[in-house]
C-alpha cells in the first residue's frame, strides 16, 4: 500500500467526538485488521494540535466522515469538510445506524 508524494496518511477519519469517537475507532481499528499496512488518522492517536486540522487534510489521501447526531453542528467537523473539499479530496461517506447517536 503506498502513499502519495507529500501524504503520511492513506485516510483522516473524520467524526464528532461526542458521537462518534467509538465508532471512528472501531473502522480504524477493522481497516487495519483488512489492510494491515493502511495508516489512518484518528484524533486520540494523532492529534497535536486542533489549529491543525487543514494540515492533517492535506497530508491525507482521502477523507472519512463518519455522520452521527451533532457532525453538522460542529465548528471542527465543518473545517474538516470545508478542507476536504478545497483540497479535492476523495471523501468515504458512513452515517451512524444507531438512531440514538445519529
Amino acid at each position: 500500500l503506498t502513499l502519495a508524494r507529500g501524504h503520511t496518511w492513506h485516510l483522516f477519519n473524520s467524526h464528532i467526538w461526542s458521537t462518534g469517537q467509538d465508532a471512528a475507532a472501531v473502522i480504524k481499528k477493522q481497516l487495519q485488521l483488512l489492510i494491515p499496512d493502511i495508516k489512518i488518522f484518528l484524533d486520540v492517536d494523532d492529534l497535536k494540535s486542533i489549529g491543525a486540522l487543514e494540515e492533517y487534510i492535506s497530508r491525507s489521501q482521502a477523507v472519512l466522515f463518519f455522520l452521527s447526531l451533532g457532525y453538522f453542528g460542529s465548528k471542527n467537523c465543518e473545517r474538516e469538510v470545508r478542507a476536504s473539499l478545497d483540497r479535492q479530496k476523495p471523501l468515504v461517506l458512513v452515517q451512524e445506524a444507531d438512531p440514538k447517536k445519529g
